[in-house]
Order: structure tokens, then sequence, then C-alpha cells
């Protein structure tokens, strides 16, 4: 039988990182032994479910690269959960309960307040025909529940956890069909493991506690019981429930933020599992070969931010200057650092691919690509970093930046016109290497000389360095951003 795995998630809310990891895990688990992934959106929570959120999903699970075979929604197959459960009533494997939300209400309360798990009592499991036939009469609303049989061990291996034991004891009867004619989470869900030939269940540890109930529907229903396998949860780095804050935003907050597709799926793929030879970076395809769901850990997973800044950046520097400026370019027109008519400019462009090759290696998200490029695309200075103030305030500070500024006029003058010149980064280490030599004779060397020329045409006192700076710039603009911070030595120094 060919492996069956699916992927079920509810469109109650964005595609989030743990969601987004069992999907990946579904299908690097299918790929791996030439299976086949359903998707299966479970929207029969009428209330809170959107196809907002559906489309949602979808887009970002394509964007991650992860593919299915088929597709349904469980809102579009009522009348087959119904029909099941028709089944059941006729076997005498279930029936209806004509409690009232307030009776249950009420048990459920007199049972926590006695110290006990709450459970249905059963009133209505032995209801007659009669009593039966009355309440419909009268038009009471019913949900149906199912028989679980009394004392007995529910036990299945599960592929990560190992030997899992349930008493049914616990359980008591739960409700496969509300009374709005809809059907409870786990009924449904066995209904289209079954109906569907899903194999091999991987999901959440969250769930563990629904496998009892779905192992007792799957045979009472006459399904195959497919192989489970339970993933640990993803916490935060100290050791809490993942947070907004802490990293449990969706895939597409991620992917807005300038996080690259490939990246994610290489980090999520280490959280809780690790190939046999322990490497962490990989692509994808290399992935499939090596993956094994025994090789998932019992272990809760850590979401690292830091991490995975590290491993996006890893993957940034993989790309072309190319692919680096096509994917940087829409955050540069958002944040109204372009206009869109300036990408047809070549001598915009000639700047941007020349910022884009000097802050490849600077790069975590592709969205730190604005606030870089954004200082090199203005004639001024914005403003001078506290760290940049106390190289400023330095004694030879005045004189380096003095010297650094004769070399630049020097090579102005040299030109024939007064157009804005281009150079290249051996040009511009050239004027730095005469401005050294000038001061040659007082010492001023390495930080000494390099610190005050660089925060006088950035304001800053890290990036890329100073000859890459110095050829974004052009010489004008050099020029006119050391004289803009010689007058604010003069007045604020």
């Amino acid at each position: 039988m060919t492996p069956c795995f699916r992927f079920a998630p509810s469109p109650t809310g964005g595609l989030h990182i743990g969601t987004a990891r069992t999907a990946l895990f579904n299908w690097l688990a299918a790929s791996s032994m030439e299976g086949k992934v359903i998707l299966r959106i479970e929207d029969t929570d009428v209330k809170r479910s959107s196809r907002i959120y559906e489309k949602s999903i979808i887009r970002d699970l394509r964007w991650l690269g992860l593919s299915w075979n088929e597709f349904y929604r469980q809102s579009e197959r009522i009348n087959i959960y119904q029909s099941f459960a028709a089944r059941l009533l006729e076997e005498n494997k279930a029936y209806r309960c004509f409690c009232t939300p307030e009776r249950l209400k009420k048990l459920r309360e007199s049972q926590y307040a006695a110290g006990k798990m709450s459970k249905y009592d059963n009133r209505c499991r032995e209801l007659d025909d009669a009593e039966i036939k009355k309440n419909m009469r009268e038009g009471r609303k019913f949900a149906v529940r199912f028989k679980v049989e009394d004392d007995r061990d529910i036990i299945f291996n599960d592929l990560i956890r190992g030997e899992i034991k349930f008493k049914s004891s616990v359980i008591g009867d739960f409700v496969i069909i509300k009374s709005d004619g809809t059907p409870s989470y786990n009924f449904a869900v066995v209904v289209d493991d079954g109906d569907m030939g899903v194999t091999h269940v991987l999901r959440g540890e969250d769930h563990l506690t629904n496998t009892a109930r779905q192992i007792l529907l799957f045979e009472s229903l006459g399904f195959k019981v497919p192989s489970f396998a339970h993933i640990s949860m993803i916490l935060a780095k100290d050791g809490s429930k993942l947070s907004k804050r802490l990293g449990a935003t969706t895939i597409s907050q991620f992917r807005q933020e300038g996080y690259l597709a490939e990246a994610i799926v290489n980090y999520l793929s280490i959280l809780s599992w690790s190939p046999d030879d322990n490497q962490e970076i990989f692509d994808v395809r290399d992935i499939k070969d090596k993956f094994k769901i025994a090789g998932i850990s019992k272990s809760p997973a850590i979401f690292d931010i830091d991490k995975l800044n590290w491993m996006n950046g890893i993957y940034i520097r993989k790309k072309s200057i190319k692919e680096l400026v096509e994917l940087g370019l829409p955050y540069l027109v958002k944040e109204k650092v372009l206009d869109k008519k300036d990408i047809k400019n070549k001598k915009v462009m000639d700047k941007i691919y020349k910022c884009a090759e000097a802050f490849q290696d600077n790069l975590r998200v592709i969205s730190d690509f604005t606030p870089y490029v954004r200082d090199f695309l203005t004639d001024e200075i914005s403003g001078y970093s506290p760290e940049a103030l106390e190289i400023l305030r330095l004694d030879i500070s005045k004189l380096v930046i003095q010297k650094f500024l004769g070399e630049l006029e020097k090579s102005w003058k040299s030109f024939d016109n007064n157009k804005d010149i281009d150079l290249n980064e051996e040009q511009s280490k050239r004027i730095i290497n005469d401005a050294g030599e000038k001061l040659k004779k007082m010492k001023i060397k390495g930080k000494f000389l390099y610190m005050p020329i660089r925060v006088s045409v950035t304001g800053k006192t890290a990036g890329p360095g100073l000859p890459a700076i110095i050829s974004i710039l052009g010489l004008k603009n050099c020029i006119q951003r050391v004289k803009q911070t010689l007058e604010y030595m003069e007045i604020n120094i």
C-alpha cells in the first residue's frame, strides 16, 4: 500500500511555525517513503474558519516549496460524516444525547467540585425507543455520542515515543456529531483518514490524548488504524510556550520581514530532527534523502531566533548580487527609499548594485537592506551615532578629516568635468592611503585614521570597507558629506 500522509490545518489563523513544521515533516516523510500527501482543510468550525486564512495557509505552504497530491475541505463532506454516524447509530455503537448545554455544564462543575475528572455520565445511553421518539417529536436538539467500551486498554506504538497506553474508563462517551449537525474534530478526522486511505498520522503532541478516541472510532468503522507519530512542541529559549514576542509568528510575517523560504525550511527541519551526520545546512533535496521519522526526537524543540537569523544570513550570502537586488527592491519601494521610476534609472541602480555587493555579508534578513541602502541614496548624513560622536571628539579627528577632504578635492580637480565621479574601490583606496601618507609623520594610522574617515562620510562606526563606501557614494557626495561633518564639529564638538 502506498504510504499516505496528511496535513490538516484549521483555517482559523495564519500558518505558524509549529504548524509549518508539521506540514514540512509530513511532506519530508512522504517524500522519503515515496508516498503521497493530502492537504485537508479542517473548516467545520464555521464561526472561526475563514477562506482568507485558508488562502494564506496555502500561499505560505507553496512559498515554502511544499506540495500535495490531493486536496479536500471538511465543510464539503458534512453529508459523509452524517452517513457514517447514522451507520454507528444503526449498529448500536452510538446514541442520541438530548442533554442540554446547561445540564452538561452543571455536570462538569459538580465533578470538578468533587475532585473528579470530567466525563459524560451516560444518562442518555440507555434511553428506550419510545423516549427517543418523544424527544424528537418535540423537536429537542440532540448530539450523537459514541459508546466507549468499559475497562479496556487502548495501546498503540507511537513511531517517535514507543508504546503508549490509555484506559477507556477515563474517556467517557464522547460527541461525534454536534447538535447543529456538524462533526466533532475526532470523528471528522477518523472518517477522513479512513476514507482517504491515510496510513501515517504525523502531528503535534498536543493531539496525543485524541489518539485513544480515534483508535476506538477507526475500529468501530472498520478502518485500518494508521501508524501514529507525535512531534514534540516547539518552546521558546527559556523553555516557555512560544509567544508572538518569542517567535510564534506566522510564516507570512517571516516572509514579509525578509526571511528566505529555503532558510525557513532548513531551520524547521532541524527542530526535533537531525541527520545521522549532524549536518545543519542543507538543501531541501538533501533533507528528503536523509529524513526518517525514527530520527525525530521526543524532546521539545527550542526556537532560537538568533540561529534562524544566522541561517538566513548564510542563504542570503548564497544569492547572486542580481538575485539580492531583486529581493531587496520591493522593500526599498515600500519604505519609499526608491520610487518605482528610480528602478529604470541606471545611475541609481548602479548604486543599488554596489550597495548589495558591499552589504551582502551584513544582512540577516532581506528587509535589513533598506536601512543600509537608505543612507547611501541621500545627499547628507542623516545623523551621527553615539559611537560616531565619541570618535569626532578625539583630538586628532578634525585633522584627519581635513586631510581626507583635501585628497577628495584634489581628485575632484583632476577630472575635467563637474559631474559626480564614480570611483572604483582601487581609486577610493588610493585616496585614503594618500591621506594616510600626509599624516604619517604624526603616527596617525589604523583605526585612528580609518574611524574618523568612516564617520565623516557615514555618521557610523561600522559597515563595509571604506573603499566600498566611497565607491558607492561617489566623489561629489563624499566631499559634500565630509564638509557637513566638519561644519557639525565646528558647531557641536
